[in-house]
């Protein structure tokens, strides 16, 4: 399905008329889909940046469309940001997404089945970019960005759920180890 079909569901929503009234400066800046192969539940929401509110506004499209609460525009640092805007002429369907990725996996001798996507279209260096994470069959995550003008892949990359797990250098406690447990004690402060 074209991306245009869920913005145009949003633009004529009760609930984005009421955003637009209350902030007619309010831009399209990103959309978040989840589309998954296997139990065939899929997800999509169509975000606009309110500047008058200083926050992402978030359409979750369904049946119907419904806002959903306000999100802090925020990076993972908590770093007060302002989206750009995404053109509403997109030219990847998003049934695209999957066979693309497929086709470079192929190309790459990557022989695994994509379950679900999560992908993400916002506006990178002026633009339009699909960030995508394909859950793979086996634990596997595939993460991918691709440029939507001409749906060519500009980054791919294979995990392992495990790869994903931190190890902070410390040895371990065991049953048994004692060591760790007076270390423990030692700083807390005596009773009494």
């Amino acid at each position: 399905m074209r991306p245009e079909h869920y913005i145009k569901k949003v633009k004529t929503s009760e609930a984005f008329k009421r955003l637009a009234q209350e902030d007619p400066k309010a831009y399209l800046c990103s959309m978040f889909l989840v589309r998954d192969f296997t139990e065939k539940k899929d997800e999509t929401q169509v975000d606009f940046y309110s500047p008058k509110r200083k926050k992402i506004v978030s359409f979750k499209v369904e049946r119907k469309v419904e806002e959903a609460p306000d999100k802090k525009a925020e990076t993972i640092n908590h770093k007060k940001f302002v989206p750009k805007p995404l053109s509403e002429d997109i030219k990847m369907d998003i049934d695209e997404l999957k066979p693309v990725l497929e086709d470079e996996m192929h190309n790459r001798e990557m022989v695994y089945e994509i379950e679900k996507i999560l992908a993400f279209l916002n506006t990178v260096e002026g633009k339009p970019v699909w960030s995508c994470t394909g859950f793979l069959r086996g634990l596997g995550l595939l993460q991918a960005h691709l440029d939507d003008e001409t749906a060519s892949v500009l980054f791919m990359d294979k995990k392992s759920f495990f790869d994903l797990l931190r190890f902070t250098g410390k040895r371990p406690q065991q049953p048994g180890d004692t060591k760790g447990m007076l270390q423990d004690k030692k700083k807390q402060p005596k009773k009494g």
